[in-house]
């Protein structure tokens, strides 16, 4: 065994200088962009695994063989008891391997739904509290050797959200860190969260959904943000949400350019094709 480690429909593209020195500190987040804007929906257990899990890979190098989280890691990093700790490490371990990113390609009878795995495998330790995880061949470019077209930000800006939506468009939001704006109509919205017919009013969305997760960012990520509503006549089309982020020095958000041997590839086009 190898390596372990145990320490769209937006107006605008996101964020991109040239760049090519990353500086990436202790408990930063790094996703390639396609990755942040592909549909898929966690639990805030599993999310908040997962980011652990990022957090402890140099997104510069080549992707380790396995990647172990613990409870003491939960306590530290997120607003939670030792208990606490415990039961959502060994929940998340449960439910993650059977979390998917969806891509849904064609129309009509040529309509396809691809669906991949965030691991290849997930394995809770009973008794040491740790969970020992490797993420999926698929995924695995989108979290390691990252030049370029990526999104990062400090794992203490989500250490107390508790809720899933407000962490999707939390990373949403710092894609376009830079420009302090974000343009997404209401169906690339819903189809990134996974929605499906849940909230199909927009009342009920934007109630349930918009209005938490701006109030939830606001209160816990040190950050100021609202929105405004895109129509046309009288339908909601889309949302631009206004947004800066406060502490800024703590923040590290780095661009650059991918090398020739890693052509960037749509992650639609990725996840279309099966796993070997």
């Amino acid at each position: 065994m190898g390596d372990i480690i145990t320490t769209d429909s937006v107006a605008t593209e996101p964020d991109s200088d040239t760049s090519n020195e990353t500086m990436i500190s202790p408990h930063v987040v790094s996703k390639h962009n396609d990755l942040v804007g592909a549909s898929y929906r966690l639990s805030v257990a599993e999310q908040r695994l997962i980011l652990l899990a990022i957090a402890k890979i140099d997104s510069r190098k080549p992707m380790p063989n396995g990647i172990v989280v613990t409870a003491h890691d939960f306590m530290s990093r997120y607003t939670v008891n030792k208990s606490d700790a415990y039961t959502q490490l060994q929940d998340a371990a449960k439910q993650l391997f059977n979390a998917k990113i969806t891509s849904i390609t064609g129309t009509g009878k040529g309509r396809a739904i691809h669906e991949v795995r965030w691991v290849e495998r997930c394995t809770y330790v009973k008794g040491e509290g740790r969970v020992e995880l490797l993420f999926s061949t698929t995924v695995k470019p989108y979290l390691s050797r990252l030049i370029g077209h990526y999104t990062s930000y400090d794992l203490w800006r989500v250490s107390g959200i508790e809720s899933t939506y407000s962490f999707r468009l939390f990373e949403m939001l710092m894609q376009y860190k830079s420009k302090g704006w974000l343009y997404i109509t209401v169906e690339e919205l819903r189809r990134r969260l996974q929605l499906g017919e849940t909230y199909e009013r927009f009342s009920n969305l934007r109630s349930r959904v918009i209005d938490a997760s701006v109030k939830e960012l606001r209160n816990k990520c040190s950050m100021e943000l609202d929105y405004e509503l895109i129509k046309e006549h009288r339908t909601v089309k889309a949302i631009k949400f206004n947004f800066r982020l406060l502490d800024q020095m703590t923040l590290q958000f780095q661009k650059g350019n991918f090398p020739p041997e890693d052509l960037e590839q749509d992650m639609n086009d990725i996840i279309a094709e099966p796993e070997s």
